[in-house]
């Protein structure tokens, strides 16, 4: 389950002094934030055709990490927001082609009363 995220302090960047124990932010990402992100990967990749590594490298260019910097533990906030906001993304794109499909169809067929129920349902 993913955790609500709270954002950074007015005027800080994403995944920029984050409210952690001195030295905790610098660790590795742990198990369970990587599997969290490897999800949100995995919702991501099957609604577009973007890969894996290219939302790596979005994800740590919108963070701010140059290319061969880790990701962190005190990235995750960041990190698990950019992925969730692309996911919400995607979504809205994958029903909207979805609904012009079915549209289309509608009106391949010349059932043009049936795609405009389609548009404006009562």
């Amino acid at each position: 389950m993913i955790q609500p995220i709270s954002g950074p302090p007015p005027g800080q960047p994403p995944g920029q002094g984050d409210n952690l124990p001195s030295g905790a932010g610098n660790q590795p990402l742990s198990s369970q934030q990587r599997t969290s992100l490897e999800s949100l990967m995995t919702k991501v990749t099957s609604l577009t055709q973007q890969q894996r590594a290219e939302l790596w490298a979005g994800i740590r260019h919108d963070i701010g990490l140059s290319g061969d910097s880790p990701l962190l533990s005190r990235h995750f906030p960041a990190a698990e927001h950019n992925l969730a906001q692309r996911l919400l993304a995607a979504q809205k794109s994958h029903s909207a082609r979805q609904l012009l499909a079915q549209l289309g169809e509608y009106l391949r067929l010349g059932n043009n009363r049936q795609a405009g129920h389609g548009l404006y349902p009562s």
